[in-house]
């Protein structure tokens, strides 16, 4: 995968603005390489230094995306400690969801390109683009899962029918696909899109609970 050089360079935030901004308003086939590297104010040399191609740029972005979320979300998880004191998984999803409620307002144009990124994913042709960040994406979410079961199984959370593995695949594949389940449209409306992610943890409750 290439990604950016530990070495930084001056104009690197101008540079990630300005792609944000080209890719928040085209497609990826459509937004301009040379745009982004004029409007960041860099030399063609400084980007290719630093990045092989535009699909090194949009990957990295995407990578940022997702890595500045999970740490808004453990960050914010941190300060709220105490809400999430005594609940069960059930009910600390439904917290975790409103912080990436809260996220997705405060950085609406991370949001834009995560939204459209899964449009552009879609798109057959676009595979090879989005195997390495996904790969990245499904990393997380299945660490997270694996962490997140383990513990509910430790407190009593979850029905003893259920083996571990069978839950941590379940739950895996529904968090994975969450996007091809629920009308994507609906992140832009944060009242239909916490009431579609409720009802879905509700599901996960009735289904895994005691």
């Amino acid at each position: 995968m290439e990604q950016i050089k530990e070495k930084s360079f001056e104009r690197k935030n101008e540079l990630i603005e300005a792609a944000l901004d080209e890719f928040t308003t085209k497609s990826y086939e459509n937004a301009s390489l040379n745009k982004i590297i004029k409007n960041a104010g860099i030399s063609k040399g400084t980007f290719y230094y630093h990045f092989q191609d535009k699909q090194a740029l949009y990957t990295f972005l995407l990578e940022t995306v997702y890595k500045t979320e999970l740490e808004f979300l453990n960050k914010r998880m941190e300060e709220l400690a105490e809400d999430f004191e005594g609940k069960n998984i059930f009910e600390k999803l439904k917290l975790q969801i409103q912080i990436g409620a809260e996220f997705a307002i405060t950085s609406p144009k991370y949001l834009r390109l995560t939204l459209m990124s899964m449009k552009e994913e879609e798109n057959k042709e676009n595979k090879k683009i989005f195997e390495n960040v996904n790969s990245f994406r499904v990393k997380t979410i299945e660490t997270g899962i694996e962490q997140m079961i383990t513990k509910a199984i430790e407190e009593g959370d979850l029905n003893e029918r259920f083996s571990k593995d069978f839950i941590i695949k379940i739950m895996n594949h529904l968090f994975i696909h969450y996007s091809e389940i629920f009308d994507v449209e609906a992140y832009y409306e944060m009242p239909r899109y916490l009431k579609d992610v409720n009802n879905f943890v509700d599901f996960l409750k009735y289904g895994f609970g005691k």
